[in-house]
């Protein structure tokens, strides 16, 4: 891989208890030995790669992922809660003579796909895939329960040839009743005992001994069954000791189906076409990489100026400045210095217009962005009260991060009265569904402070300090 500007993953190594660092697309190389056979086409093996980057670019912070819940500052683990990762000792062990071979063919497709991931309104999917579909994939809400709009169920008869294309698994009674916590009737001849398709229509007599049964559809006597074979009585009970469980396929049939894929390679078709085949409507392009002049390249960011219109509700100093109209100001000259640094920014308002809670949540979940900042002012009926403090919602440790991050900026590079980062179960902190933050910069209800804020310079200020809070976050 090349080693100029390359992109770095963050992994927690359990072993070593620590995190370490390693390049994207050699993270992406361990993760395909773990996912695919390597027995396949290169053109599947291709497509893999691109689910396998994919999967962790979706987690990577730097691409607004969310990194590994488990374990903090860090994108991934490497002990299969985030992503498998196979470790060379593993495979050496595995393929033995074969281990350079494989590994050539694995880097070969890798490379070929390079920087390569899927995305849907230009932000990266959820890929899934699995072993077999046996002949159609699944729509996503009949397995998670939840409507997304490229795991669409799609036809495939391309996976027949799969060693999992349809089996057959033998479970006894009591393994079933101590798996699905369940208790199966005991035998008796006075328990109506019917397998429909196999015993069917039990006449008794009062005391329980078989007058006439179905098998198979035959109609027999007790008696014929007692003599045929070679029972002890006419008083006979039906219980199954083992179930024969039949599957089709192999997996939860949600995104690329693997064997299929291979088919699909095997008859010619690139490794992109078989992607947009399995996942309805996506795109495949090329990561966008850091640089130094575009630091914020990748980054979705949504700033919501507080209040607006008339009756909004904003706060007025003591002399006539207007909380809706510094916020709006502020957060069109963040739009542009953000802008300037890579990011794609939008506002939840643009003018000076009354938009409801709801209206600026719904904005936001439909963006997606890698994170949500609503910016206001405050105020208190004691004139001398001054300073800043951010609010999170709780348990979102992104969102702390990134208010500790602007807060330490602010305060160093403005001058502005740390008044703390707070836990607060605000509707937009509560509703959107991506790490959020209140911004409350100061009270515009101290004169001193509302004097400031009138200043362009100082506003420009306010503006680089946020800035560079941001980019002290996302680095």
């Amino acid at each position: 891989m090349s080693e100029t500007n390359q992109i770095y993953i963050d992994i927690f190594a359990i072993k070593e208890e620590k995190v370490v660092r390693m390049s994207l697309e050699d993270a992406v190389i361990m993760v395909v030995a773990s996912q695919v056979n390597i027995d396949f086409e290169l053109e599947a093996i291709k497509a893999q790669a691109i689910i396998a980057r994919t999967q962790i670019v979706k987690s990577m912070k730097r691409y607004g992922g969310r990194g590994c819940s488990k374990n903090s500052n860090c994108d991934i683990c490497d002990d299969g809660h985030c992503i498998n990762i196979e470790n060379k000792d593993n495979l050496k062990m595995m393929w033995k003579k074969e281990y350079e071979k494989n590994m050539e063919k694995i880097t070969k497709a890798v490379k070929e796909t390079e920087d390569l991931i899927m995305t849907i309104n230009g932000r990266p999917i959820t890929p899934r895939f699995h072993d077999t579909c046996g002949g159609s994939t699944e729509n996503a809400e009949n397995v998670i329960s939840n409507k997304v709009i490229y795991l669409r169920r799609v036809l495939c008869d391309k996976c027949e040839e799969s060693p999992n294309w349809e089996k057959n698994k033998e479970i006894r009674i009591e393994d079933l009743e101590a798996k699905l916590d369940v208790k199966f009737p005991k035998p008796s001849p006075f328990v109506k005992s019917d397998i429909k398709g196999f015993i069917e229509n039990i006449e008794r007599d009062e005391h329980g001994r078989i007058i006439s049964v179905e098998i198979a559809g035959k109609k027999f006597k007790g008696t014929d069954i007692m003599d045929l074979l070679d029972l002890d009585s006419t008083r006979i009970s039906f219980l199954p000791n083992v179930i024969t469980f039949n599957t089709i396929g192999k997996g939860d049939g949600l995104g690329l189906c693997q064997f299929g894929s291979n088919k699909m390679a095997k008859e010619g078709y690139s490794s992109e076409e078989i992607l947009k085949y399995y996942f309805t409507g996506v795109e495949i392009k090329k990561l966008e990489k850091p640089c130094i002049e575009k630091p914020l390249n990748g980054k979705i960011i949504v700033i919501d100026p507080g209040h607006g219109g008339e009756n909004s509700g904003d706060y007025t100093g003591i002399n006539g400045l207007r909380e809706r109209d510094i916020v709006l100001k502020i957060s069109k000259k963040l739009k542009k210095s953000l802008e300037k640094l890579g990011a794609v920014v939008e506002l939840t308002r643009t003018h000076d217009e009354y938009i409801s809670l709801k209206k600026r949540v719904e904005f936001a979940n439909k963006i997606r962005p890698s994170f949500f900042m609503s910016i206001h002012m405050n105020a208190y009926s004691n004139p001398s009260i001054h300073g800043c403090e951010i609010y999170h919602f709780r348990s979102d440790i992104d969102g702390e991060n990134l208010a500790k991050s602007i807060m330490s900026s602010l305060s160093q590079n403005t001058g502005i009265l740390d008044r703390g980062i707070r836990i607060a179960d605000l509707y937009l902190l509560r509703e959107v569904y991506v790490s959020s933050i209140q911004i409350e910069l100061e009270y515009i209800t101290n004169p001193e402070k509302e004097i400031k804020f009138r200043d362009n310079k100082y506003i420009d200020s306010i503006v680089r300090a946020i800035t560079n809070g941001i980019l002290n976050y996302c680095k």
